[in-house]
């Protein structure tokens, strides 16, 4: 099982606080966090003042509530039954953590990703990453070119077949 602060970490490493203690999360809970804080920055990013999430169980409107709670967002759990699910609406206080691209760490695990052999192969810092179209590209935390056509993303680092860490 995956703790729920050392996802939180994977975020903001720098950033020792838990936001919710000894909660145990499965595969679809880490992948669900992870959507929630890449709504959650892209509603804050844009020009809207609310947002209303889908019906979800108690437990996941509770992940949502706490993070919220991190963003200086207000946000309140709406609907009845099988339909409630979490109202966010921005506030004056409402930021992104200056700190969240700084220490961002792109870890996809053991998941393969595919490129043509001899592709070079770029990570941004903001997760995206594909083949190189600018040589004058910014914002990019690893550069390779990918000899064999597979590749994993592990710790800001394009990994190839060949690699020790594979």
């Amino acid at each position: 099982m995956f703790k729920i602060s050392s996802l939180y970490e994977l975020f903001f490493r720098n950033k020792k606080e838990v936001m919710i203690e000894d909660i145990n999360l499965s595969r679809s809970d880490r992948e669900l966090l992870v959507n929630i804080i890449e709504t959650i920055i892209s509603f804050i990013e844009s020009e809207k003042t609310s947002l209303q999430m889908d019906p979800m169980n108690s437990y996941r409107r509770r992940m949502i509530h706490k993070i919220c709670s991190e963003y200086n967002l207000n946000s309140k759990s709406t609907g009845e039954g099988e339909n409630r699910s979490v109202s966010i609406e921005k506030t004056s206080n409402t930021t992104i953590p200056k700190n969240y691209n700084d220490n961002l760490v792109i870890d996809r695990g053991i998941e393969i990703f595919y490129a043509k052999p001899g592709s070079k192969i770029v990570l941004r810092n903001d997760g995206s990453f594909g083949v190189s179209l600018d040589q004058h590209e910014g914002n990019i935390l690893d550069t390779r070119s990918v000899i064999d056509g597979e590749f994993r993303i592990r710790n800001n680092k394009i990994i190839c077949k060949q690699d020790k860490n594979w």
